[in-house]
């Protein structure tokens, strides 16, 4: 399962020149980008040639975007342009990823496809030298009832080190309550980088409520699932809070900086407790780029 920060729309058209001359070839060939060219955007233009039969006027282009395990990540149709065709998608993609890209071309009778070309997004800024948990929050969605009923609303709790308890009052401390599908999203300024096992660890409070976990190279996005609705159940000698652990290769994701953590509870608000949904304490970077 794929989170994008945008849709799929996205925009395209014609190269107003045939490149090299001379005939078309008889499939389309990836020009720009190829031979696993790093891009500079973080939604760069694809341009193919465009395969006799299929230029302007006569066929509709395809272009899709790929994972390294074949995953389709993005996809956009826009009309031939003349001898190339170019196409720029509005979503970005996700970055420090090796990804590949086909094309499709399609008249009224039949359809035509390019070799895959392998290329690289735009690296992730990963800072060094930092701790291995949450320092800002990026932003959160609290649902209204939840808002209304929760009582511990404060998004700032889910940064730095699990510090979480209970006063003998019975309340509790040092959490963020989700509520129904809530969810905050955190910079680590560092970055987790996928290495055998787990690479990122989240720390629950009060029961085993689940959480669904994202990662991302930049704030804005995309964000990539990483395990959805993962039950929280261990715990660490002298931490209130248990914790689950999840592997940056479910996703495909090389390394990360940001991620988004959302309630996997799912519990009805209004319900009969202050602390609705995911009861977020901290998030650890257990590999961390140095």
């Amino acid at each position: 399962m794929l989170l994008w920060a945008a849709g799929l729309a996205a925009c395209g058209g014609a190269s107003p020149t045939s490149p090299g001359g001379g005939g078309l070839p008889a499939q389309p060939q990836a020009v720009s980008p190829v031979g696993n060219q790093q891009v500079t955007s973080d939604s760069p233009s694809f341009t193919v040639r465009n395969a006799s039969g299929f230029d302007a006027g006569q066929a509709n282009y395809t272009f899709r975007v790929l994972t390294a395990s074949g995953r389709q990540l993005n996809s956009i149709t826009v009309p031939a342009g003349s001898g190339t065709t170019v196409a720029t998608f509005a979503s970005a993609l996700p970055r420090s990823m090796t990804l590949s890209w086909v094309v499709t071309a399609r008249n009224s009778t039949a359809e035509v496809s390019s070799a895959p070309a392998q290329f690289r997004t735009v690296s992730v800024a990963c800072l060094s030298g930092r701790d291995p948990y949450a320092k800002s929050v990026v932003g959160f969605f609290l649902p209204a009832c939840s808002l209304a009923n929760n009582r511990y609303n404060d998004p700032r709790e889910v940064l730095g080190p699990p510090n979480a308890g209970q006063f003998a009052s019975g309340l509790f401390f040092g959490f963020m309550s989700l509520g129904e599908k809530g969810h905050v999203t955190v910079d680590m300024e560092g970055c987790a980088v996928d290495q055998p096992g787990a690479d990122v660890r989240v720390f629950q409070s009060v029961g085993l409520e689940p959480v669904t976990l994202y990662a991302a190279g930049s704030p804005t996005g995309p964000f990539l699932l990483l395990e959805s609705r993962k039950e929280c159940g261990t715990r660490l000698p002298g931490v209130f809070s248990r914790y689950c652990d999840f592997d940056l290769a479910a996703g495909e994701v090389p390394e990360a900086r940001y991620f988004r953590i959302e309630d996997g509870e799912i519990f009805p608000c209004p319900g009969d407790t202050d602390s609705e949904g995911a009861d977020i304490d901290a998030i650890q970077i257990l590999h961390q780029k140095p």
